[in-house]
């Protein structure tokens, strides 16, 4: 193992041992249509309503660890956690080899809750008003690079399941002003890099122990 993949792994640990006390349960990421690697993370995550009660943080197993509720709609979220290459090729063809690119992301964003059914931890829809998305990018055969978008969540949705748990799925939306190229990633581009930035689509999901 290479040192550069040496890094990468203990990064991800790290990661993963970092935030258990602190995390959401179950919350993963996908990452699609990226100037570069196709991704998926395994996020961590922590709600705060507008008068600083904690609406819920999670252990990884799903079960609500801190948290009270709130009645405010507007509450700020704390998102992050590792990522890693899916294994999928780019759109220019180059071969973002499965677990050989890894990202550490931050995303605090300001959430608000649009509609919620009378009963609670009933239905919710909600959306991600504004946001930033903190990266880091790493891996083997390229030099360590950051990069930052404003994120959006153009809609997420919660319902329940059963009596004890819930689903939330989400639609997110990365605005990067530069956009990534494939030569950060140690690629050779086939056409010049852009000087522009990009949107970058993504789908999270996660299912949580209520109460």
């Amino acid at each position: 193992m290479t040192g550069q993949r040496l890094r990468m792994a203990v990064c991800l640990v790290v990661a993963l041992l970092a935030f258990p006390r602190t995390g959401s349960a179950g919350l993963g990421e996908v990452i699609l249509g990226m100037s570069g690697p196709q991704l998926i993370g395994i996020l961590f995550q922590c709600r705060v309503v507008v008068d600083g009660t904690f609406e819920g943080c999670y252990e990884p197993s799903g079960m609500k660890i801190a948290g009270r509720g709130g009645q405010s709609r507007f509450r700020l979220t704390l998102e992050g956690g590792p990522y890693f290459s899916t294994g999928r090729n780019g759109a220019e063809g180059q071969d973002y080899q499965f677990f050989k690119i890894g990202m550490l992301a931050f995303d605090p964003m300001l959430e608000y809750e649009s509609w919620r059914s009378p009963r609670e931890n009933r239905f919710s829809v909600y959306h991600g008003v504004l946001g930033v998305s903190y990266n880091l990018l790493f891996g083997s055969g390229f030099d360590s690079f950051t990069n930052v978008a404003l994120k959006l969540r153009p809609i997420g949705v919660m319902f329940p399941v059963g009596k004890s748990w819930r689903v939330e799925a989400e639609y997110n939306l990365r605005l990067y002003p530069n956009a990534f190229s494939a030569d950060e990633f140690g690629k050779v581009p086939v056409v010049p890099a852009s000087t522009t930035g990009e949107a970058v689509h993504s789908f999270s999901f996660s299912v949580k122990k209520i109460g």
